[in-house]
């Protein structure tokens, strides 16, 4: 017997401006909790920066506001040296991103199978939809999964194949990718050998995971 759960999961993405001096200087905005964008760094409000106030509505950030230098606002100033021109510019690059959305196509998926057979799972779907450049990975956990045999993973065109062996432990498939907003999908493929293995239920989950990069 042989049980199988799948799980999608559906990421919350971070804010960020971007400020272009020579190099890049990163300001996330917005945000009171660990970044998703960037691991291990936690984020605070920049209250200098502020949001809208709300949707539809305007509000003056600089009001009461006599310092040029504030703390925790982008503050990137240049000296430029002699020889320049009287003239300057700042260049700000918005990108709009939208979110990630993936899914499973199923949520739960029992089969059975009898011991010394060898059983093969095909076309187990996800679908993720976005847009700009994201790692979408895959994580296979659980004792089913410690069976020996392997699995696959392929997006076509789209994620090329990937195959990994189990037997060990977790698996990770991971691929960096282009979404340009249209909903793509993934199929994970399972060959399970079962000539050794002994009777009972095995479970397992697999975890789907897309973040921008």
């Amino acid at each position: 017997m042989k049980k199988l759960l799948l799980v999608a999961a559906i990421l919350a993405i971070g804010s960020s401006a971007y400020a272009l001096t020579e190099g890049i200087s990163v300001n996330n905005l917005f945000v009171s909790e660990q970044d998703t964008m960037y691991p291990g760094v936690t984020i605070v409000d920049n209250a200098y920066a502020g949001d809208a106030g709300g949707f539809g509505a305007y509000r003056e950030i600089t009001n009461g506001d006599n310092a040029v230098h504030k703390d925790r606002a982008v503050n990137i100033f240049r000296d430029k040296g002699d020889g320049w021109e009287d003239v300057a510019a700042t260049h700000i690059l918005l990108n709009v991103l939208e979110p990630i959305k993936i899914e499973s196509e199923v949520d739960f998926l029992y089969t059975q199978a009898v011991a010394g057979d060898e059983l093969q799972i095909g076309d187990i779907g996800f679908r993720v939809k976005g847009m700009g450049p994201a790692e979408i990975e895959f994580k296979f956990y659980g004792g089913l999964f410690n069976l020996p045999g392997k699995v696959t993973v392929k997006g076509h065109n789209f994620y090329p194949k990937q195959t990994r062996i189990l037997g060990g432990g977790i698996e990770t498939a991971s691929r960096n990718v282009m979404l340009y907003g249209t909903m793509k999908e993934i199929e994970v493929d399972a060959y399970l050998d079962l000539t050794a293995t002994a009777p009972g239920l095995k479970f397992g989950v697999i975890v789907a995971r897309a973040e921008y990069k």
